[in-house]
């Protein structure tokens, strides 16, 4: 150590002997440092401030002792961590040369021990008043990048951000130190892609209000294709993670970078920042952009690939997704759950589909809970693709209950739902959601029917090829937009059996009762027919026999519906239908279910509405005794609906319809007696409400020839509203001269 000590002024000569005191101690073992009071040599010739060569001189024996020693040297370095600190700013030129190669070289032999026993010494000097030592302790931490990538992977976590902090130090010599640390660690960069970009990463981590922006762009347009070591991550890491809370677009970026840089990153490099990136991605998930909510959980689903699970990750995803705060929260927690489902395979899907279906199964469930399971069914479909195709049929049932519900979100989710199965799923969605969107076009719930129209429009966009969103207002309700090659490969798809029951379903619900339904199926037939009188013609026998099973239907709306769409058929085809219709309603009358009956009173009235007199005339044989039938039915709504039948005959007959019905019941008034009577006369005040200044002067003369039926006047005179004025002297002095007539006192009284 003498040697070193010589105040000689060759470099080589104190060079040599730093050579040979570490050979010495190499070859006599560690022990022979505290035997022969080396150390304690060393550390009095670093403490000389009168002699630089002393200090040089010491240096150069700690760098060849690390070099040589490796390992072993580690219990020294924490002694002499604080001397290094001290020589770094050293008014010496040599002595800061020799104090860079010394940390250099014993930092790059550092164990992942050594590292521990050191970094909290240098960390806690950061902390410290004097700008020498916080220089010092910054370089050391500078130097640091040169340990073996083993230990740098692990250090530089905790080194890189301490840097950043002290680069808004107050002193500038620590700034400009910081900025030189972060310039070392920059260097040890072996990706060449990041290399390369190097000081747009270390400007935004100086500047970052002024350079995150153009440091994120560079980042986006950059094509990874090494693989991104510790150093790299360690300086593009905190730029993520500022920028997650700035502006939306930033947050965009940066999740876009964490998603790209994710798959080339090892997983022991990576795990250091876990705690620095989900934070971040979290709360771009809850964005309320669509894309950054999107690019936060495909970062997510990355993360997840590479590490596998994250603790309490996939439980706050859980609970965000039933979170009454808002949609926004709720849609991302969907879109990360179906994104890190990917990572996680199917077993793990499976078990959460089984506790997601039997929530979605409970009726009370609250409605920000239903959303948020409903909108996982938005996103699986477009995250998992095929594995996802087993699980349709299942929660087909929960998407079309949703549609039915009371809140307007819970609809829209379920919807949108429904059109991402769809889209992703055709050909499963003919085959298992086609039959429940049928069934949905005549269902009680007016939100169903639409919905279930939209999406049957939406799946034959899709098997035609075109997008639905064209206008398809004009004068002509039959107007048609589609073409005969569309035509072809609905067929083709459907078969012609399934398209003639689809396109019965979609021409009923043109006369839906609800507004919105009747519109979105007049766009959606325009689009997929290319002619209306030929495709009735094709689906004719399909369509006749879904009319009468509505007429037959307990549901009033679905009599209403198909009365209607009946009445529209008859005004398209006209004699091509009747001669089927007209038998079977006519046999439909004596069907034991009253509301089949009602319903071919509606169908009846909407036929009669739509015909011409001379069509009525060929088939009033069959009309006539059929309405007068209907007329003293035993059920009191049929007599109501066949009323409304004679109200329309009458309006295409004129006064033939009072002789040929009204006469003819007049004459069994005289033959009925009881409950036969009571509704005769019940049909005949249905009428009289119906059409009372027409029929009151046709029936009164009937009614008061003797024996006058002064019961039938004063139910009908009930219901006469303002006709019965003109009538109201004739009817009294029949009612009174009928009284008189009477031998019978207590029948008298009775009337």
């Amino acid at each position: 150590s003498s040697g070193i000590n010589a105040e000689s002024e060759a470099y080589g000569e104190r060079r040599g002997a730093s050579y040979g005191l570490a050979g010495i101690v190499k070859g006599l073992g560690l022990l022979s440092l505290k035997q022969m009071k080396i150390m304690p040599v060393l550390i009095e010739a670093i403490q000389n401030k009168k002699e630089f060569r002393h200090r040089e001189g010491a240096l150069m024996a700690f760098e060849q002792l690390s070099a040589m020693m490796g390992p072993l040297f580690e219990p020294y370095v924490i002694n002499v961590l604080p001397h290094l600190l001290n020589c770094f700013g050293d008014g010496n030129p040599y002595v800061r040369q020799a104090t860079d190669k010394a940390s250099r070289t014993i930092m790059e032999k550092l164990s992942g021990h050594g590292v521990k026993l050191v970094l909290p010494s240098l960390l806690k000097a950061l902390a410290g008043d004097s700008w020498r030592t916080k220089c010092g302790s910054v370089e050391l931490l500078g130097k640091m990048a040169f340990c073996n990538p083993k230990q740098l992977s692990s250090c530089l976590p905790n080194i890189v951000p301490k840097l950043i902090e002290v680069m808004a130090d107050s002193h500038n010599k620590v700034q400009r130190a910081s900025q030189e640390a972060l310039k070392q660690i920059g260097s040890v960069i072996k990706n060449p892609e990041i290399q390369a970009i190097v000081q747009f990463l270390l400007d935004a981590l100086s500047e970052p209000s002024k350079y995150t922006s153009k440091c994120l762009s560079t980042l986006l347009k950059t094509s990874f294709v090494h693989r991104i070591d510790a150093p790299s991550l360690a300086l593009i890491i905190p730029v993520l993670t500022r920028s997650f809370d700035q502006r939306t677009d930033t947050k965009k970026s940066a999740a876009q970078i964490v998603g790209n840089i994710l798959e080339l990153t090892d997983e022991k490099d990576l795990k250091p920042y876990l705690d620095s990136i989900i934070p971040g991605l979290k709360g771009a998930l809850l964005d309320p952009v669509p894309d950054v909510r999107l690019y936060s959980a495909k970062a997510l689903g990355c993360l997840v690939r590479g590490i596998g699970e994250i603790p309490n990750l996939m439980d706050w995803l859980l609970n965000t997704l039933v979170s009454e705060q808002s949609s926004v929260d709720r849609s991302g927690a969907a879109q990360g759950i179906s994104e890190v489902m990917v990572g996680l395979g199917p077993e793990k899907l499976e078990s959460t589909m089984g506790s997601v279906l039997e929530m979605l199964d409970n009726d009370d469930l609250p409605p920000n809970q239903r959303d948020g399971y409903l909108m996982l069914f938005i996103y699986f479909p477009i995250s998992m693709k095929e594995d996802f195709a087993d699980y349709i049929d299942e929660i087909l049932d929960p998407i079309l209950s949703g549609l039915a519900s009371e809140s307007e979100f819970v609809r829209d989710t379920s919807y949108k739902a429904g059109q991402k199965i769809v889209q992703i799923y055709a050909d499963c969605a003919i085959n298992l959601f086609l039959p429940r969107l049928e069934n949905g076009l005549f269902n009680d719930n007016h939100r169903i029917r639409l919905a279930s129209c939209c999406l049957l429009g939406d799946l034959l966009y899709k098997i035609m090829g075109v997008s639905g969103k064209q206008s398809t207002v004009s004068a002509d309700e039959d107007d048609n937009f589609g073409t005969d090659e569309t035509k072809k490969i609905i067929i083709e798809v459907l078969g012609k059996e399934r398209r003639n029951r689809v396109f019965s379903g979609l021409y009923m619900a043109r006369s839906d009762v609800a507004l919105q339904v009747r519109q979105a199926a007049l766009h959606i037939w325009k689009i997929v027919v290319s002619n209306t009188p030929k495709t009735l013609k094709e689906i004719l026998p399909v369509l006749i026999e879904m009319i009468l099973s509505c007429l037959a239907s307990e549901v009033y709306d679905k009599r209403s519906v198909a009365s209607r769409t009946l009445g529209d058929l008859v005004k398209k085809l006209g004699d091509r239908i009747l001669p089927e219709v007209i038998p079977i309603l006519e046999k439909s009358l004596s069907a034991e279910d009253f509301t089949q009956r009602q319903g071919v009173c509606l169908g009846l009235s909407e036929i009669l509405s739509a015909t011409s007199k001379d069509q009525v005339d060929v088939y009033s044989a069959s009309l006539l005794p059929a309405i007068r039938k209907a007329l003293v039915d035993t059920h009191a709504e049929v007599r109501s609906s066949a009323a409304s039948t004679f109200a329309a005959l009458h309006n295409v007959l004129g006064s033939r319809a009072l002789d040929e019905i009204l006469s003819p019941l007049l004459k069994m008034m005289e033959t009925l007696e009881g409950e036969e009577a009571d509704n005769l006369i019940d049909a005949l005040k249905e009428i009289m409400t119906a059409k009372s200044r027409v029929v009151l002067p046709y029936m009164v003369p009937k009614l008061v020839q003797k024996p006058v039926n002064i019961a039938a006047l004063a139910s009908l005179s009930s219901v006469a509203n303002d006709a019965l004025h003109d009538h109201i002297d004739l009817i009294i002095r029949s009612v009174v001269q009928g009284l008189c007539d009477l031998e019978d006192k207590e029948a008298m009284i009775e009337l």
